[in-house]
């Protein structure tokens, strides 16, 4: 199956690492045109010297405060001239904690990353993708959505927030064409288990490397197909997705999570 998205334009939030990171780098290279935004310019610099194709656009963007989205927003339609996928991945988990060590502070501060910012830009981009030939939005959620642990519940209620939003857009904008859905990775190697590791080293004074290595073959024993998720794991489901391939699919959340969930419906 030929993926081609030539000419597509695309915006990725948290594009300078993990999945979004990836997920730049493979719209590039299926001749997507990009726009991406992340907190770190080093990295952003980085990521478009890797990129393929030509006028990407790359800007340094907080997205808790709704100026520096719109300002994003503005550059965007002035560069690409409009859009057709919006790619809404930002997220993080923030404190690793249980639910009585977690403050307001830290549901808030999850609440302007992993929800709030999808809706900002739901709201601004919705009338670009309406001029769309093929308009399409995709939530990047979370299995911890529909699988909450003990750990880290404001995450999981927030992600679980983002593929509701998701059925509900769907069904609002089924109207318009724009097609809306989300997808849901396991436990795939991001800047979180990075700052995991780093903690465990901290307590431990263990080598980065082994602690690294010992939580990807932990959580490995998990997963049914006995590795952990790489951000790269991700993108063949999304570009997909962003695809002619899938002009009848919406409203709908998929999973990427080598078998974890193992839920047959």
């Amino acid at each position: 199956m030929d993926i081609n998205l030539k000419d597509r334009k695309v915006l990725i939030t948290g594009a300078a690492e993990g999945i979004g990171r990836a997920l730049a780098l493979a719209f590039g290279k299926a001749g997507a045109q990009v726009a991406g935004c992340a907190r770190t310019e080093a990295r952003l610099q980085a990521l478009q010297e890797e990129m393929d194709g030509q006028g990407h656009l790359f800007q340094t963007v907080d997205v808790i405060y709704p100026g520096q989205l719109e300002d994003f927003h503005d550059r965007v339609l002035e560069q690409l001239g409009g859009l057709d996928v919006l790619v809404n991945n930002v997220g993080s988990i923030g404190k690793l904690a249980t639910f009585h060590e977690l403050t307001d502070q830290d549901w808030r501060e999850s609440f302007e990353v992993n929800l709030l910012p999808a809706v900002r830009l739901c709201r601004m981009f919705i009338p670009t993708l309406k001029h769309s030939a093929a308009p399409r939005i995709i939530n990047i959620s979370s299995i911890s959505g529909s699988r909450p642990g003990e750990v880290f519940p404001h995450y999981s209620a927030m992600k679980a927030g983002l593929s509701n939003l998701t059925v509900s857009l769907a069904q609002t904008l089924a109207p318009d064409h724009i097609l809306v859905n989300s997808v849901s990775p396991g436990p795939v190697w991001t800047r979180s288990w990075e700052n995991q590791a780093q903690e465990a080293v901290e307590r431990t004074g263990q080598p980065l490397h082994e602690v690294e290595e010992n939580i990807k073959n932990q959580t490995a024993e998990t997963v049914p197909l006995k590795r952990m998720g790489m951000p790269e794991d991700v993108t063949g489901l999304v570009l997909f997705l962003a695809s002619d391939h899938a002009s009848w699919i919406t409203a709908t959340n998929f999973t990427v999570d080598g078998g974890v969930t193992h839920d047959p419906f």
